[in-house]
């Protein structure tokens, strides 16, 4: 990495950070090349380099990492991208025969890919010496996740699920019920846009930016509840099964819920521009990470502060599932400093700065972070902790499947549903399509399928 690169974008970043922090929310900054914000450190530190995205949870890191590094004598320079560019990045420096990062974020789905390769760093006898480390502070299947033959290669930052958020206040207004089903949340969804439209509030806010984990976070949850799946049984019968009937009707309602009931633009919409909508009071609902309520619920940022709802996903056919996820903190296995990073990782995750920082792992953060009371107006509200600690129990870790070719496989997925939002092609065309492009990808990965 050029250091010199680093230095001349710093001032940028931080405004830019800083600013997203105190102002109005507004999308994340666009940071094409790496930039590094530099932690200030006493002469002779040793300094390592974090790459992660531009979340604001960092802010909050940011301002607590000073006392640390004056502590342990450890300065963390922030490298931070936008998630697509992160992703791509990341595969670069885990390849590359050495790199100048000390810790990566990175999607636990590509754990096992990662590890399997060998350019991850074993975690267990750094976490050993760690004393504020207790695997039983996890909820275990997020821990299961990040295991490939029995040694630890992550920590999650979240123990995270995809939820229903809505507006209680709008509800008790118009007298709405919290939908429980697809049918129902068209019908809700309907009834916000009708009534807000013409003042430029809206039904609902979906992912519809391409992208693996962008639009293919979001669009699962639909997938399964109306009885689709990625494949015909996985991971026994790995035959792609996107050209079903049911993900067509799953992708055709998901066109018609951005398309007729969400905001103008709302097909590039990543996580950002649905948590800012929500934020600046012009949805009724969403459904996403249920991390983007707790910014919403910071009345410094957000304009809906006390005025949320949440519920666990609707159902259909198929069930309800809800998306199993977490960002998860690794160590390159040719990173140059890797007991430094360990000793990172030990302070980032400690129960009490989890929770000051905003994450949601472990669980006394998890507590803490998602201790949000039900809206006393509408009687169909519930608390937070109650809506997350039901949908965790529903949630699968291959929600979207894992496999090391996941990345080709959701970006196909991504295209598809982007395609079909943006009328470039019928969603059973573009289901046909991506069905046909992960045939391809898995019988040349070598996958026995029909």
């Amino acid at each position: 990495m050029n250091d010199k690169r680093y230095i001349a974008l710093i001032v940028l970043v931080f405004s830019s950070l800083i600013l997203g922090a105190c102002a109005a929310p507004a999308p994340a900054p666009v940071v094409e090349a790496p930039a590094a914000t530099e932690a200030p450190a006493a002469a002779g530190a040793t300094a390592i380099n974090f790459m992660a995205d531009s979340r604001s949870e960092f802010v909050t890191m940011q301002e607590m990492l000073p006392a640390w590094t004056k502590s342990s004598g450890i300065a963390v320079n922030m490298v931070q991208l936008q998630e697509t560019p992160l992703r791509s990045k990341t595969a670069l420096e885990l390849s590359a025969p050495s790199t100048d990062m000390g810790v990566i974020m990175t999607d636990f789905q590509l754990m096992r890919k990662y590890a399997s390769e060998g350019v991850l760093a074993p975690l267990d006898d750094y976490l050993a010496q760690c004393p504020t480390f207790k695997a039983e502070d996890y909820q275990a299947p997020f821990l299961d996740a990040l295991r490939y033959d029995g040694k630890l290669y992550g920590l999650p930052l979240y123990q995270d699920t995809n939820i229903l958020m809505y507006r209680a206040d709008i509800f008790k207004e118009l007298g709405l019920n919290v939908p429980k089903t697809m049918d129902e949340l068209d019908q809700v969804a309907k009834a916000i846009t009708d009534w807000g439209k013409d003042k430029g509030f809206y039904g609902i806010a979906l992912r519809g930016q391409r992208g693996m984990g962008v639009n293919e976070w979001t669009w699962p949850a639909f997938l399964w509840a109306f009885g689709g799946s990625y494949y015909k049984d996985f991971p026994n019968d790995m035959t792609p099964n996107l050209d079903s009937p049911e993900a067509k009707q799953a992708l055709e309602y998901y066109v018609n819920m951005i398309n007729n009931y969400g905001p103008p633009g709302a097909a590039n919409y990543s996580y950002v521009e649905v948590q800012t909508d929500l934020m600046q009071d012009k949805v009724g609902m969403i459904i996403d990470s249920a991390t983007l309520g707790i910014r919403a619920e910071d009345p410094a940022q957000s304009k809906v502060a006390g005025k949320l709802g949440y519920a666990v996903v609707p159902g259909g056919p198929g069930g309800q599932q809800p998306g199993f996820y977490t960002w998860t903190v690794v160590i390159p296995a040719n990173a140059k400093d890797k007991e430094a990073s360990a000793k990172f990782l030990c302070w980032m995750l400690a129960p009490d700065n989890a929770a000051n920082i905003g994450w949601s792992a472990p669980n006394q953060a998890l507590e803490q972070v998602y201790s949000i009371p039900a809206y006393a107006g509408y009687d169909q509200s519930e608390p937070l902790i109650k809506v997350m600690k039901d949908s965790l129990a529903l949630a699968d870790a291959d929600y979207r499947p894992r496999i090391p070719e996941q990345t080709e496989v959701g970006t196909e997925v991504s295209v598809a549903i982007s395609d079909a939002i943006a009328g470039s092609k019928a969603p059973e065309q573009a289901l046909k399509d991506a069905n046909d492009a992960i045939r391809t990808i898995l019988k040349n990965a070598g996958y026995k399928i029909r």
